[in-house]
């Protein structure tokens, strides 16, 4: 069962030893403040939103903003009733998780001056989508699974229920990979016996509460019926493979059974005995070669004629 110990986060807002935290739900947008209002109007600013590059710049002067560039699904906001500065991101997936800086830097009068720089970290959430099905039995038992798909970060509780209550995890085994988009994935299987109520529990920071799927007996009669048929099927074709099997052992026995029963002797009249024919009482005349009947005899045979 995988159980991390990395921090939790809970979406929203947060201070640390000066930074500002914030947790966003993917596919969301998330606003990094400047916390800077100006002074004068005379003098001249560039507004930067950074992380490992630059991702939106602006520049102000004589009381007009203009947008140098901005890219990502980043843009700038200026709020001039209350002379407030921010950038806004949309659409955030789980890769734009990281340190975001919004840097004030005043430019007229010369020389350039760094005014502000705020740090904000951004934390993108994703929620587990979370489902319970049957599938074919592992290890000759009927199994069922759980998976917890498309969450982050990848600290995860997963757990087993049977009939309300936690199921002991000794009886499941589970595995996890990373998704394309950085997202995570748990596979959990478990081995039933019976037809009791199963239940899945997933906790994730993501959730204001921890997710409970169900799998009803129903679901469960359907897969031991389904699973005992194929059962059937197996006992039938195997069946069917040893009749096969006696049958052509059979068929190559048939020389040597044919050499055991009653027969007739026809001798020539040649002065030098030169042809032996047998003539079988039993089926239809026809010459067997006198030598065919000393082969030598095969093991299976003695055990299927002694």
């Amino acid at each position: 069962m995988l159980i991390s110990l990395f921090p939790v986060f809970i979406a929203g807002h947060a201070l640390f030893n000066g930074i500002s935290i914030q947790t966003v739900h993917r596919g969301m947008s998330v606003n990094i403040s400047c916390n800077y209002k100006p002074s004068s109007d005379s003098d001249g600013f560039i507004v930067e939103l950074q992380t490992n590059s630059t991702l939106c710049s602006v520049s102000e002067n004589n009381n007009s903003w203009i947008n140098q560039s901005c890219r990502n699904h980043s843009r700038f906001i200026w709020i001039p009733e209350t002379v407030q500065m921010a950038f806004e991101i949309s659409n955030l997936q789980i890769k734009d998780t990281g340190t975001y800086k919004c840097v004030v830097t005043r430019t007229i009068p010369p020389p350039s001056v760094l005014l502000r720089e705020e740090t904000t970290f951004v934390q993108v959430i994703a929620h587990p989508v979370v489902s319970v099905s049957d599938v074919s039995a592992l290890g000759g038992f009927p199994t069922i699974l759980c998976i917890s798909e498309g969450f982050y970060p990848s600290a995860l509780e997963q757990l087993w229920m049977r009939n309300g209550a936690f199921h002991n995890a000794s009886f499941t085994n589970s595995t996890d990979k990373t998704n394309p988009d950085g997202s995570f994935t748990l596979h959990s299987y478990l081995k039933i016996s019976d037809c009791a109520h199963y239940s899945c529990w997933v906790n994730h920071s993501s959730l204001n509460k921890p997710a409970i799927v169900h799998m009803s007996p129903t679901d469960c009669n359907e897969n031991r019926e389904g699973f005992n048929g194929y059962n059937i099927q197996i006992a039938l074709f195997i069946s069917s493979l040893l009749t096969s099997v006696l049958m052509i052992i059979t068929a190559m026995c048939c020389p040597y059974r044919a050499c055991q029963q009653p027969v007739s002797v026809s001798v020539t009249s040649d002065s030098e005995l030169k042809t032996v024919v047998l003539y079988s009482i039993l089926s239809d005349p026809h010459p067997v070669s006198y030598s065919n009947c000393h082969l030598h005899k095969p093991d299976y045979c003695s055990l299927l004629f002694q």
